[in-house]
């Protein structure tokens, strides 16, 4: 395996020069051929500057290859296809969307309330674009799963039904995403013995946010192009976008390049998937299958009420409570750590993710099994792995050193002055 190490921290523009194979990115990208000419033409291509960094990009060279969104039977994508289907609907291809439209959209810029943050809208939300039956199948997915926690959450109501909720979200929230998919699998701040990171991973898969390879590829490319027009969920795109609205628009999606026109790591298999091939190859092609299984789960074990608040309104909670990580601690906070983005320190979205909303300590430290690193900062995930480390059951729990951390350090109104 060839491994390259590459910041990818990108001052990106939207390039006009796409529609042509004699274009900037065109030559980047050594295109040869009438055909592969033709898919770069219209399309909103990004050029990015690659500066040094510690983030991993793996090159594959012995053949195994992880495509990031799974095709097999139990996948979300295959249930979004057999559910438009069924509905009979024909949904177009991801559009190749005007370049032009993207670097100049007719959407007026406004600065988010109570911070710094300028932001516009790039595309409409709603109206006036097309649909691919991965936007639909999000849509409808969604709708429904909202809808019944809006009309069934009331109706259904009862303490240990909230109880069964809350248990849950710790479960599947803190355990799963988190501690697993999160810090261990995304960026391998800590190792366990196997048949608890194959339990905590199977805890992240019933949070309802997709596969561990899925994930893990997303939440990567994040990191690579944080807060840059390559970035799929950043707030400079408009606060409803980071939040939820990319996950309606795979046409946009599609336009999120690199200098090398695509995701750097589509195909290479993430380091956990390369050490265990036949626990994550299964998890992934029975994926859907697992979230059907706990639905009547939650049915069986309390009825309507277990399913609604157990079930709907507790992976709405926990997906809510991931996406206010996109959204929310890129507005509002504060940053006392140089990250090359507008990542922020939020202490409630902190507490109400485990210590995942101290982001800037995140990503300016994103090797760190600890992301709160204040004695102030409250960090559940954090504090599992500790008492894991202590118990033995954990080892090579990754934490930024005194000197990196002052090497980073933003001085902040009140610092001592240094000598």
């Amino acid at each position: 395996m060839q491994v390259n190490r590459l910041r990818a921290r990108s001052s990106l523009n939207y390039s006009s020069g796409c529609t042509r194979c004699t274009s900037g990115l065109a030559k980047q990208l050594h295109c040869p051929k009438p055909l592969a000419r033709q898919r770069l033409r219209h399309r909103a291509c990004i050029r990015a500057k690659v500066d040094q960094t510690d983030i991993t990009v793996e090159t594959p060279t012995d053949g195994l290859v992880v495509e990031r969104v799974s095709n097999t039977g139990g996948s979300r994508k295959a249930f979004a296809k057999a559910f438009t289907s069924l509905l009979g609907l024909k949904l177009a291809k991801p559009e190749d969307l005007d370049p032009e439209t993207l670097r100049d959209p007719p959407f007026p810029r406004y600065r988010v309330p109570g911070s710094q943050l300028e932001v516009q809208q790039l595309r409409p939300y709603f109206l006036n674009r097309t649909f691919t039956d991965t936007d639909v199948g999000y849509l409808a997915f969604f709708a429904a799963m909202h809808l019944v926690a809006l009309i069934g959450g009331p109706l259904t109501f009862s303490w240990d039904a909230l109880e069964v909720c809350l248990a849950g979200y710790v479960i599947t929230g803190m355990l799963g995403i988190s501690v697993s998919y999160h810090r261990q699998l995304s960026h391998k701040s800590f190792r366990c013995v196997k048949p608890l990171e194959y339990f905590l991973a199977y805890c992240g898969a019933l949070a309802f946010e997709g596969d561990p390879v899925e994930w893990s590829k997303m939440h990567r490319w994040h990191h690579l192009h944080s807060d840059s027009p390559a970035d799929r969920h950043s707030p400079r795109d408009g606060v409803w976008h980071s939040h939820m609205g990319w996950l309606f628009d795979e046409a946009l999606n599609s336009t999120r390049r690199d200098s090398h026109g695509n995701m750097k790591d589509s195909l290479s298999a993430p380091w956990f998937y390369r050490e265990s091939p036949a626990f994550y190859s299964w998890l992934r092609s029975t994926y859907m299958y697992h979230q059907l299984g706990q639905a009547v789960f939650f049915l069986a074990l309390g009825g309507v009420p277990y399913l609604v608040w157990g079930f709907v309104i507790r992976v709405l909670l926990t997906m809510h409570m991931t996406w206010l990580v996109n959204s929310a601690v890129h507005i509002w906070g504060e940053q006392r750590y140089q990250s090359n983005d507008n990542s922020r320190n939020n202490w409630l979205v902190g507490l109400l993710v485990f210590g995942d909303g101290h982001h800037n300590n995140h990503h300016a430290f994103e090797y760190s099994a600890a992301h709160g690193l204040e004695w102030w900062e409250i960090d559940m995930s954090y504090y599992f792995i500790r008492a894991l480390e202590l118990a033995g059951l954990a080892w090579e729990v990754r934490r930024p050193s005194p000197a990196a951390l002052a090497a980073r350090r933003i001085p902040q109104a009140g610092d001592a002055p240094t000598a």
